[in-house]
């Protein structure tokens, strides 16, 4: 099965993490009374608080809002039978502060177990005489940056949030702390990852990805830094520093597309003696090696594609299972997105098909990446058995953010060239994925803009990333580009997410900037005098 597996060594405490939230951290001190500077004695101490990190990520909460941020209002996602009321309203776009659904109190815990161990693991180095500099430098990079990613997912959905780098361990005091400016937020986080960035990739304080590869797909390495930091860059507009980090991942070796096999069909052979009307050339995909592609990204994990994914076992299986199985799961496909916009049947031949389409769905209709165990095989996973991971970055992703990066500034500059870049990192994806003629919004044109380059960027993300937490972020992203200039993508896709009655309400709510964002849990409101709703949501 999996390359590589965690031994969760802090399993009974886990349990105890994934119940706290923002308004009731973990208590981090002994309930004896034993101090900080007493608790914090060895690297051991920092080790184990740093496995409790990677264990909290792994919350039902924090996997279910990584996926419902990234996937529940946009337009790849529908519900299967309407009887879950909660999931209806978010996907439909009705979003109310009571949907028990949206809980951002496991994000929470994560960031603080991260702020706690930046702040104490010096302690430890301290009192240690074994525990080396580069040792605490790596357990701290690894929880900034962890904290960071948790923050990001938290701004993107709920945008102007509680933000602290400070610990919160005395849970005899009311955690009361009011909303910062997400935009603020944002500079923050890329400001600290770029202070651990500054020193070249040789001298980065972080465990050695080639050391162990397998081991550091679950665990917080310079490239997971260098992808959150393009993902951040990407987000605030800076397009050259984006770039600068998602060369450095490519360039790194580290890292690879898994392969597919093509074969060419169609063309004609040469006959001077007769006329033949030309017949268009098509590939057919290997299926062996798509099947290969199934099975290493998202049975058995850790591919040699993959950045970082949370890491699941038998011991701690992956939630989305509630949402996704056959059986009595909420979530499917939204077939009408799939045939019409993501991969329409090619007209050249029946046999030219988007590897794609049968990695994400079974039957067109069953979202398959998380709960099958064989590509288009009714072969799904039970719940015992979820075990796959969700993968947080991987290469293709470089690729496209790379690419949209690349157009934004050929854009700007009116640069051929810098639109010729980005056009050919697109057809990487594009080539490996098989894609069809029907979804080329280029083709062989010699000359194409800026702006539809953008538009085919955005549409083969949603391809090549289905149902893995990106696309509401995604076309956010593209929406509120140059202060709100391109509105039109969250209009359009109001269009293809809510249904026919309900497609002019959403696209005027989406003509109000706040409501972009989730409301804030309402529980966290009425806990915390200093934290105001969303004023969309406020009355």
């Amino acid at each position: 099965m999996k390359q590589y597996k965690y031994i969760i060594t802090l399993l009974v405490t886990c349990q105890l993490l994934f119940t706290t939230g923002c308004s009731d951290w973990l208590h981090l001190v002994p309930e004896d009374g034993v101090s900080i500077r007493e608790y914090w004695k060895t690297k051991e101490d920092v080790r184990s608080a740093m496995n409790g990190i990677y264990a909290s990520m792994l919350a039902d909460g924090t996997v279910k809002g990584i996926f419902l941020y990234g996937e529940g209002r946009a337009d790849i996602i529908g519900e299967y039978n309407r009887t879950n009321a909660r999931m209806l309203k978010i996907i439909e776009g009705e979003l109310e502060a009571d949907n028990a659904e949206l809980n951002w109190s496991t994000f929470y815990t994560t960031i603080n177990l991260c702020n706690t161990l930046v702040e104490y693991a010096p302690l430890a180095f301290e009192n240690d005489n074994t525990f080396t500099q580069k040792e605490l430098d790596q357990y701290v990079a690894q929880a900034i940056t962890v904290r960071n990613l948790m923050y990001f997912y938290l701004v993107r959905a709920y945008g102007d949030i509680p933000f602290s780098l400070e610990p919160y361990v005395d849970s005899s005091r009311p955690f009361v702390l009011a909303k910062s400016d997400k935009e603020e937020i944002v500079k923050s986080l890329i400001s600290h990852l770029e202070a651990l960035n500054q020193t070249g990739n040789e001298k980065l304080p972080f465990p050695d990805a080639k050391a162990d590869p397998a081991q550091n797909k679950g665990r917080v390495n310079v490239y997971t830094l260098k992808a959150l930091l393009a993902d951040l860059y990407l987000w605030n507009e800076q397009y050259e520093e984006c770039i600068r980090q998602c060369d450095q991942i490519l360039n790194s070796n580290m890292y690879s597309l898994i392969p597919i096999g093509r074969e060419m069909k169609g063309g004609n052979e040469e006959d001077e003696d007769e006329e033949v009307e030309e017949e268009p050339v098509y590939y057919v995909a290997n299926e062996s090696d798509i099947n290969n592609l199934f099975l290493s990204l998202y049975v058995n994990g850790n591919s040699v594609e993959s950045i970082f994914e949370l890491q699941f076992s038998v011991e701690k299986t992956n939630p989305l299972w509630t949402y996704t199985n056959r059986s009595n799961g909420w979530l499917i496909g939204k077939s009408e997105t799939f045939s019409d916009y993501l991969f329409p049947v090619s007209e050249i031949s029946t046999d030219f098909k988007d590897i794609r389409e049968s990695v994400s769905l079974l039957s067109n209709q069953y979202i398959w990446k998380y709960v099958g165990l064989e590509r288009g095989v009714n072969n799904p996973r039970t719940q015992q058995t979820m075990e796959g991971n969700f993968i947080i970055y991987r290469l293709a992703e470089i690729y496209l953010m790379k690419a949209e990066a690349l157009t934004q500034l050929g854009i700007q500059n009116e640069s051929r060239e810098r639109l010729e870049e980005a056009f050919a990192a697109l057809q990487i994806i594009r080539t490996r994925a098989n894609a069809t003629e029907t979804t080329d919004m280029i083709g062989e044109n010699e000359v194409f803009s800026g702006e539809v380059l953008e538009e085919f960027i955005l549409w083969e993300r949603a391809r090549e990333f289905t149902f893995e937490g990106k696309r509401w972020f995604d076309v956010l992203r593209h929406a509120r580009r140059n202060n709100y200039a391109n509105l039109n993508y969250l209009i359009e896709l109001a269009g293809r997410s809510a249904p026919a009655d309900k497609v002019r309400s959403l696209q005027t709510k989406y003509q109000n900037v706040n409501s972009h964002y989730f409301p804030l849990p309402q529980t966290e409101v009425e806990s915390n005098a200093l934290l105001e709703q969303n004023e969309f949501y406020a009355n």
